[in-house]
């Protein structure tokens, strides 16, 4: 008995779902528990599994967006079953739930794609199946010229493939121009859902926001005093390490706290004003970037971020974060210290209203009381949306900043 794909609910106020790309393409077979399919919700891209074992149907195209438990596809368990769910035969019970944390499917939805009317020319109406009119769509093929063999006359996959078969086989009427190919030892790499989601999201915070900058080179002497005090007794305690992000995400929560305008959202009804203080954490894989959130910051101690971290990093890079840990940040810290960075300007991570880039902490010449001395020194980057912060704000939360870094016992005591 076939089994459907459905739209999976990945967290509580998840309603629908984009499918970024299928894994498998239209007719191959897949395993139970291989990687079906890549979602989009949010900020995050979601790996979804294969409820079971079969040949797969895709009924909802890439790009198109999907209600939670709504069938996006269908594994057959034999071609004979196959093919008669591709002709639109009749609709296919499930034979398996959806896999977790996926919502069971909708009780007696049809796996079959239902008929697409689509108007192709003044007054020509064609039905054709939401598979089908993607491909030709991708292809740039007329529909009006394809025969649909399929219920009521609608064009289905099959078609698509034996229109185009024909073309191809037909003599040409022109030379085809030369596909443009890459040099000898370029490679091509196919772009990833994570990847496209990452490009949308930062092309629309350049065009979507006024953004500014604001940047401060602090001393980390004290910081880093109380990170080797307090680290022996957090690790102690709690198993984890406590790093110098911990404490900058602390410390950027209380200044955050006390200029609550970095806390705000622009909207089309006015200024959102967040009461809480939910911090995002840059965090970059191997194929990209996410954000996991450590709620309530300035309700938690040291020894809770640096748990919190540790468990979002590793969830992170197991890829079994969740939507809602993915979701509801009011301020973001990016940290490039690791990489011994000096200095480095981060794009807003939308719909925040503000970001900090933290660099690497580096020994540097400074003057203090008139002499030459080697501080460890660190620059810290501001991107603000100028619509809503105006550049004093900017500047007085800066100042806190700094301040609060340079003295953390005012916030860690």
């Amino acid at each position: 008995m076939a089994v459907n794909v459905v739209m999976p609910k990945l967290g509580l106020t998840m309603v629908s779902g984009k499918i970024v790309e299928w894994k498998k393409n239209e007719g191959e077979q897949i395993n139970e528990k291989e990687i079906v399919m890549v979602i989009e919700t949010e900020k995050v891209t979601y790996e979804v599994e294969s409820p079971g074992t079969g040949i797969l149907h895709i009924i909802v195209a890439p790009d198109v967006e999907a209600p939670v438990s709504d069938v996006v596809g269908v594994l057959a368990e034999s071609k004979e079953e196959y093919d008669k769910i591709v002709a639109g035969g009749a609709p296919v019970t499930a034979a398996a739930p959806a896999p977790a944390p996926a919502a069971a499917p909708a009780g007696g939805a049809p796996a079959a794609a239902p008929a697409v009317e689509t108007t192709a020319g003044p007054g020509e109406r064609v039905k054709i199946s939401p598979l089908a009119k993607k491909i030709a769509e991708e292809s740039k093929l007329d529909i009006t010229k394809i025969k649909g063999t399929g219920p009521g006359g609608r064009i289905v996959r099959e078609d698509v493939n034996k229109y185009t078969e024909q073309a191809k086989a037909a003599p040409a009427t022109a030379p085809a121009a030369a596909p443009a190919a890459p040099a000898e030892g370029d490679r091509l790499v196919k772009l990833t859902g994570m990847r496209k989601v990452i490009a949308r999201k930062m092309l629309e915070s350049k065009v979507q926001a006024a953004q500014a900058y604001m940047s401060n080179t602090v001393d980390a002497t004290k910081i880093q005093e109380y990170r080797q005090v307090l680290m022996p007794y957090i690790e102690k305690k709690s198993g984890v390490r406590i790093t110098v992000t911990d404490l900058m995400m602390k410390i950027t929560g209380a200044a955050i706290a006390a200029h609550p305008v970095i806390n705000t959202r622009w909207t089309d009804e006015g200024v959102l004003w967040i009461k809480d203080v939910h911090m995002g954490m840059a965090m970059a894989l191997d194929d990209g970037l996410i954000v996991p959130v450590i709620r309530d910051i300035n309700q938690k101690t040291m020894t809770q971020i640096a748990k919190d971290r540790v468990a979002l990093i590793d969830k992170g890079r197991k890829g079994k974060l969740t939507p809602d840990e993915m979701k509801g940040s009011t301020f973001t810290l990016s940290a490039m210290g690791m990489f011994g960075i000096e200095q480095f300007i981060a794009i807003i991570n939308q719909p925040e209203n503000a970001i900090l880039g933290v660099a690497a902490i580096i020994d540097k010449p400074v003057v203090m009381n008139g002499q030459i001395v080697i501080r460890p020194m660190m620059n810290v980057m501001l991107t603000y949306d100028h619509r809503t912060i105006d550049g004093a704000k900017a500047g007085l939360f800066m100042v806190t900043l700094k301040s609060f870094i340079e003295n953390p016992i005012m916030v860690i005591a």
